[in-house]
């Protein structure tokens, strides 16, 4: 930041997503009591001693298991627990041992049974470690990013959430989450200039167009939003209402597409801007032609990091329809794949559109025919490629 004017807009945006996520997250939060989960607990401890394992045998499994007895020291004082063999364990399954840290849970206050190992160090290790390369490599630029970062994530939890499970509109909260997360990550991490606004006009202009075009395909489609097990779960959890299944999955398609074009955005808008800081005279039609050529390069790695990265959301589910032999339609028209499909498509379209979108949208902004002159030589313009 170079003056004033910049320190006031910058302080300006984080008021502001302050602000939408203290007044957001009031207005959507509401208190959740799912049937069978009243009482519920849930504690951290380390296990201090493991009992001998015993068979066991519960009408809700059809099969006999082991439960192994062990004590855990929590805040509260030492607790007596007990982990059942789960079905879904049973390829890598780990019995606990001394000193591993665990998750207890219980609805009672006295039973208590294994729920998990605690993982919250690991997760915080890796969080710290990301965030010192952030700011090793990134600078002041990388504090930005973190507090970026850390602003979409109260849009996404605190705000975004919250409103879907407290029968709220879910286009109108999505359409929020985007424009909120662009216009302050934008603003945060790369500063007030005509680039940062050719890139937020470009990106929602991209984020829009893919709002469009999924919700046309959800109705071409006819998606029943019955994507896999935690979709069902959702269908049927007891919290007063129905959520809207096909909702939720137009939300997740644009908030997973929102960062790659975000991304494709200020990549335009910062080589255009790079063009002009050299003072090269180019007029708007200039402008939009170098922004096609940067943007033929830029798409080919972001379309397959796009389509690479929902394939392997979805990897399990396709090798197990593989692997029970379905045929190739049938393999395709199930909706957990169409889903993925159509995530991948409609993401990679409208980050291809973002391209002259924002090239646009800079042609307009860059350009200063006060600066141009009549008469240009050739050799002084190597940047453009009139082809």
């Amino acid at each position: 930041m170079t003056n004033l004017k910049e320190k006031a807009v910058y302080l300006a945006a984080v008021i502001i997503a302050l602000l939408y996520i203290v007044i957001g997250g009031k207005m959507n939060y509401k208190k959740i009591d799912v049937a069978g989960m009243e009482g519920s607990k849930t504690i951290s401890g380390v296990v201090t001693e493991v009992k001998n394992a015993e068979l066991y045998s519960k009408e809700a499994y059809l099969y006999e298991g082991e439960a192994t007895n062990f004590t855990a020291k929590t805040k509260s004082g030492s607790v007596e627990a007990v982990q059942y063999a789960d079905v879904y364990d049973q390829v890598d399954y780990k019995t606990v041992e001394k000193g591993d840290r665990v998750v207890l849970t219980s609805f009672d206050g006295e039973n208590w049974s294994f729920a998990g190992y605690d993982r919250s160090f690991v997760l915080a290790l890796s969080v710290l470690l990301f965030f010192g390369c952030l700011i090793l490599f990134g600078g002041i630029k990388g504090v930005n990013t973190i507090l970026a970062l850390l602003l979409t994530g109260g849009f996404v939890f605190v705000v975004f959430l919250p409103a879907v499970l407290s029968e709220k509109n879910i286009y109108f909260w999505t359409f929020m989450t985007c424009v909120m997360s662009i216009a302050t990550t934008m603003v945060i991490v790369h500063g007030v200039s005509k680039k940062t606004l050719g890139a937020i006009i470009g990106c929602i202009s991209g984020v829009g167009l893919c709002a469009v075009l999924m919700a046309i395909l959800i109705k071409a489609a006819a998606l029943s939003g019955m994507v896999d097990e935690c979709y069902y779960y959702l269908s049927i959890l007891d919290i007063g209402f129905s959520i809207d299944l096909r909702a939720v999955v137009f939300a997740g398609v644009l908030i997973g597409a929102m960062g790659a074009v975000m991304d494709v955005s200020i990549s335009i808008a910062t080589s255009l801007w790079e063009i002009k800081e050299k003072n090269i005279p180019m007029e708007k039609a200039d402008y939009f032609r170098s922004c096609l050529n940067i943007g033929r390069d830029i798409m080919g790695t972001m379309t397959n990091t796009l389509i690479l990265a929902y394939i392997g959301t979805c990897l399990a589910e396709v090798l197990l329809l593989y692997a029970n032999n379905y045929n190739f339609l049938e393999l395709i028209n199930r909706e957990v794949v169409v889903v993925q499909l159509i995530q991948s498509l409609v993401g990679s379209t409208g980050l291809l559109f973002t391209i002259p979108f924002t090239g646009l949208v800079c042609a307009n902004l860059f350009y200063d025919k006060y600066n141009f002159p009549d008469e240009v030589d050739p050799d002084f313009m190597p940047y453009i490629n009139k082809d």
